[in-house]
């Protein structure tokens, strides 16, 4: 809160509390104020020696006369009277107040509108971008979650060809004799018969 601001609600705090009858601090209380009643306020706190700045009290008073339950007061009090600073009536409510009165509440309602809407945007905004960072966070994890799957698939593709290959040196181990190379097989040759007349001939010399 600023400092102004401050200032404005320690002074109307000190009004509800010398004057609680022109400023209640039930809402629902409020009464239409004499007209001039400033100039009253000035004289009486002067007298109670607790003088305030003109200009800080009359934004207070603007301010308490712009609520709406001020307002309000001054379109729905049966009486249709003002009070002073003592909750004494001090004249009447007239047409011109009661005009201003409306516009004003309408100025008002219109401002709540609007910052209604404002509020309901800011809330569909923050809900689309709450939605939009999830659904960024929920494609992160399943990318994440896809390369890992592929990173585990090609590391189980790799252990089946090492072990297929595994397998198949065995395979091959399996199928070579024990004792080394094997022998080469040993031709027998049969010998050639001789020529009958070839032997008889050798018989005859001898």
């Amino acid at each position: 809160m600023s400092a102004a601001k401050k200032q404005a609600a320690a002074l109307h705090a000190l009004l509800m509390e010398r004057f609680p009858q022109a400023f209640p601090q039930d809402y629902d209380t409020l009464l239409p104020l004499k007209l001039d009643i400033e100039a009253d306020l000035r004289e009486r706190l002067s007298a109670l020696g607790e003088p305030v700045d003109p200009d800080l009290l009359r934004r207070v008073l603007a301010n308490h006369t712009g609520r709406a339950g001020y307002l309000l007061a001054l379109l729905h009090r049966p009486d249709g009277r003002r009070y002073d600073l003592d909750g004494r009536p001090a004249g009447t409510v007239d047409e011109a107040a009661r005009a201003e009165a409306i516009r004003l509440l309408a100025a008002h309602q219109q401002r709540q509108h609007d910052a209604a809407t404002r509020r309901r945007r800011q809330r569909a905004l923050e809900q689309q971008q709450q939605a939009a960072k999830a659904a960024r966070i929920a494609e992160r994890e399943r990318r994440a979650a896809e390369k890992q799957r592929r990173r585990e698939e090609n590391e189980r593709n790799r252990r089946r060809n090492l072990e297929r290959k595994a397998a198949e040196e065995q395979a091959r181990a399996a199928a070579r004799p024990a004792g080394g190379p094997q022998p080469v097989p040993t031709v027998i040759r049969k010998q050639r018969r001789g020529d009958p007349r070839e032997i008889r001939s050798k018989d005859r010399k001898e």
